[in-house]
């Protein structure tokens, strides 16, 4: 049972290193991701034999991904050319997408409310004038930024009108900046 497992090892072993010397074309960091995910691919299929009471067949599971060569190939072609990915790196590509489409979503909401919560600052400034602003205390070791219900006492208001300028300015710095990551991120979807 050890020889096989030994012999197992070193043919998973020889056909990565093979692969990796196919894949010298690419940035060292693509490379390893190819053989980070041709070893995960290939224990995975590896798990699920033995899970189901079957021994693991490492050459065969090998000759399924195909030459090492044909498979540097296809990786190849995929990531300088755009030619459509080699069976299993779509599982990573998957993944990304959906990660990035997370964040989308994620960055949308934060940097639209956040730019909305600005124009809200700038707008109630008109409304209830005593009631927002920017506080700082005498000796300056704390601030207050915003709406409060009563302005704190002995705290001079630092900015005055200047936060409507300020405040709207910064909201459409803010949504403009969401806007530009929104589309980087667009681009990776």
């Amino acid at each position: 049972m050890q020889q096989s497992a030994l012999n197992n090892n070193d043919s998973i072993h020889r056909y990565l290193n093979d692969l990796r010397r196919y894949l010298a074309r690419l940035a060292p960091h693509e490379s390893q991701e190819v053989i980070r995910e041709i070893e995960s691919h290939l224990f995975d299929v590896i798990e699920q034999q033995e899970a189901a009471g079957n021994s693991a067949d490492v050459v065969a599971i090998l000759r399924g991904f195909g030459e090492p060569r044909q498979l540097a190939a296809q990786y190849i072609a995929h990531i300088e050319e755009g030619a459509p990915p080699p069976r299993g790196f779509k599982a990573i590509q998957s993944m990304k997408k959906s990660a990035t489409a997370t964040l989308y979503f994620a960055m949308a909401v934060f940097g639209f409310s956040t730019a909305m919560c600005l124009l809200f600052i700038a707008g109630a400034k008109f409304l209830l004038p005593e009631s927002v602003g920017v506080w700082s205390t005498p000796h300056g070791n704390s601030i207050v930024v915003g709406f409060v219900s009563v302005p704190p006492m002995a705290m001079p208001e630092v900015m005055g009108w200047w936060i409507v300028p300020a405040a709207a300015i910064l909201a459409l710095a803010v949504a403009l900046l969401t806007r530009k990551v929104l589309s980087v991120l667009k681009q990776h979807m």
